[in-house]
């Protein structure tokens, strides 16, 4: 029953190490996204403009390459979020499990893939939800800015 237990343990702290790595790395994708997107509107931006001509193109050109660019900023933001609270369902799924193990809720089978999909995890990542607010405000104060001057 002992090495039973010790098995189980040893699965658990690997798959939640796992878990641990797969939030680490899609914070990281959260960051790389968030900054790439923004800086890549402010070059695409400075890239239009560049040239001493100012048809009424360029303008238009950045204002609708900037809605773009924040519109795909919020989807690859949200489809990310909905992959980090899945990761936060299991990471707590199998914290339980470990709770419980040795105990009279622990099963002879181990599970440690079962369905999470209704309990929602205690943490909610509320604050990554500040890095694409702030971009996107960066990114229309500077679609105002070239709006007020060039149209």
């Amino acid at each position: 029953m002992k090495a039973n237990i010790e098995i189980k343990t040893g699965v658990l702290q690997v798959l939640m190490l796992e878990d641990r790595q797969e939030i680490r790395s899609i914070y990281s994708m959260v960051y790389n996204v968030v900054t790439l997107l923004s800086t890549a509107s402010f070059a695409i931006t400075a890239f239009l403009l560049r040239r001493g001509k100012m048809a009424i193109e360029a303008p238009l050109m950045c204002l609708a390459t900037d809605g773009l660019i924040v519109l795909m900023l919020w989807v690859i933001f949200l489809r990310l979020k909905e992959d980090l609270y899945s990761c936060r369902q299991c990471l707590e799924a199998r914290q339980d499990l470990i709770r419980n193990l040795g105990t009279a809720k622990d099963t002879e089978d181990l599970d440690p893939f079962m369905e999470v999909s209704g309990k929602p995890p205690a943490i909610k990542d509320l604050e990554l939800r500040y890095l694409p607010a702030l971009a996107t405000a960066a990114i229309l104060a500077k679609a105002l800015i070239i709006w007020r001057l060039f149209l």
